[in-house]
């Protein structure tokens, strides 16, 4: 008599069961290496702009005159859509400060130019961070009142939950 060998039905579902979860496990891990490395280069983007912010303050002995504020008092009125304007005309006004007096020269060759335009400097979802050159309660503080901040991965400039700030412990290289 020949004996058939074969996987049964159960042994083929409990494998294939298997494989799904273990590929679940590598998709959420693939998410989260991202969203941090996202994170990381961001950090690393404000500091950089914080660091030649410092440069010009501490040349000019103020902050960039021509820089058009990111949000008013009556922020409530603002939709998304408004911010998202308000802050690529304060973006490209504080990089053509800082450009004019040569603060970016070398700062930011080594970023793609998805981040770093000549024009714009953009964190690692698409937005522009902006400067805040005073504190603000929709957005938050900083002690010594001027800073720099990313929408976050939501890509909403007014959600401090993911909000990323230059004021933000500092990065370790």
């Amino acid at each position: 008599m020949r004996i058939r060998r074969a996987f049964s039905v159960v042994e083929l579902l409990t494998t294939l069961a298997g494989l799904v979860i273990v590929l679940g496990l590598m998709i959420s891990l693939a998410r989260h290496v991202r969203l941090v490395s996202a994170e990381v280069l961001t950090k690393d983007i404000l500091h950089r702009l914080d660091e030649a912010m410092t440069m010009y303050v501490h040349r000019e002995g103020m902050l960039p005159p021509n820089v058009p504020p990111f949000i008013e008092d009556n922020h409530e009125l603002l939709s998304e859509i408004s911010l998202q304007s308000a802050a690529e005309g304060n973006n490209e006004a504080f990089v053509r400060a800082l450009k004019s007096e040569g603060l970016f020269a070398g700062r930011f060759d080594d970023l793609s130019i998805a981040y770093y335009d000549e024009a714009r400097v953009r964190d690692a979802w698409g937005t522009p961070i902006v400067f805040m050159a005073k504190m603000h309660p929709a957005i938050g503080m900083n002690p010594r009142g001027w800073f720099f901040f990313s929408a976050g991965p939501d890509r909403q400039y007014l959600t401090r939950d993911d909000n990323l700030n230059s004021y933000d412990e500092p990065l370790r290289r």
